[in-house]
């Protein structure tokens, strides 16, 4: 299946992150479009085919410790499967005989994609709010991986196809990121909940020095997202922690514990079943609760302070 991912600029914030892309597919080899490149100290032609020797990037007979384009934007491909342009320039590398690509996105470009991928058809001011967090996130975090900022995976923040709607929802907040006592919140959001949102450490996520706090979400209250799984003996649980609900659907499959939120009903020698509400971590933002409140006439500074209470908005 091709996926066409064009992030459009939605103009220069002055700050840039350096994002790994294509990050969940661990690829050998990909096709790299520029307007030019530059390997092994060797000027490049404008489309070739790159793969991973080992810790050395080839294309041809050329090889060398990283490839980078130059022209402010470039296209990755693998042909019939993916093909994904990015307003930017990339840095791409060899690691253990995989490619990995770095992309420097101005921030605004970044969350703009952010918005797509997780509230591609929400109601405005839901958009407006995810912006935020988004941008937020971005402002608070530290590098998280040793060769980019961040990654373009749901471990970061997940990026897709940047839309019209999307990029207006970056311009109309730009620069405005969550704040508490002087310093950005890294906001936190998730699908839906079972009708509160949860506290960091009620899921062991760190929350810094934000107070992550739980709070009545009315949308989810009144009909929330409900789910059974079926776990084998030894799978089930231990704590509410999110590494571990994380691990456990990254062996069993995602769809087997949604959320943190669930009561558990054991059968002896049988593993248990678990009947759980929500979908996600639980703490932050309830995407569903956001739209509920925008479609109730909340505006996103509204929707906001309720999900963030104590945090201040500003640049």
């Amino acid at each position: 299946m091709k996926l066409l991912a064009v992030l459009l600029a939605v103009g220069c914030s002055g700050a840039e992150v350096r994002v790994q892309v294509l990050s969940l597919f661990r690829l050998s080899a990909f096709g790299v479009k520029a307007a030019s490149m530059q390997l092994g100290g060797q000027a490049l032609g404008s489309q070739l085919t790159v793969s991973a020797k080992g810790r050395m990037v080839c294309a041809g007979n050329v090889c060398g410790e990283a490839l980078r384009t130059f022209g402010g934007s470039v296209e990755l491909s693998v042909p019939g499967k993916i093909s994904r342009s990015y307003p930017g320039d990339v840095r791409i590398t060899a690691r253990d005989g995989e490619l990995v690509a770095v992309i420097g996105l101005d921030l605004e470009n970044a969350v703009a994609a952010v918005v797509a991928a997780e509230m591609p058809s929400a109601p405005v001011e839901a958009q407006l709010a995810q912006a935020v967090a988004a941008r937020s996130f971005y402002a608070a975090q530290a590098r998280r991986h040793g060769d980019a900022d961040f990654c373009d995976s749901t471990h970061c923040q997940f990026l897709t196809v940047s839309t019209e709607a999307s990029r207006d929802a970056a311009l109309r907040t730009r620069g405005r990121v969550l704040r508490f006592r002087g310093k950005p919140v890294p906001a936190m959001y998730f699908r839906s909940c079972g009708g509160r949102t949860m506290r960091a450490e009620d899921v062991r996520l760190p929350g810094g020095e934000y107070p992550f706090q739980a709070v009545e979400c009315a949308v989810c209250g009144r009909d929330p997202y409900r789910w059974v799984s079926e776990l084998p003996e030894g799978a089930v649980p231990e704590s509410r922690s999110e590494a571990e609900r994380l691990e456990l659907t990254r062996r069993l499959g995602w769809g087997r514990l949604p959320s943190n939120d669930y009561v558990v009903e054991r059968r002896e020698g049988k593993g248990a079943v678990l009947r759980g509400k929500g979908e996600g971590h639980g703490v932050g933002m309830c995407q569903r609760g956001a739209v509920g409140m925008a479609v109730s006439g909340a505006d996103f500074m509204g929707i906001l302070r309720h999900y963030f209470p104590g945090a201040s908005l500003g640049e």
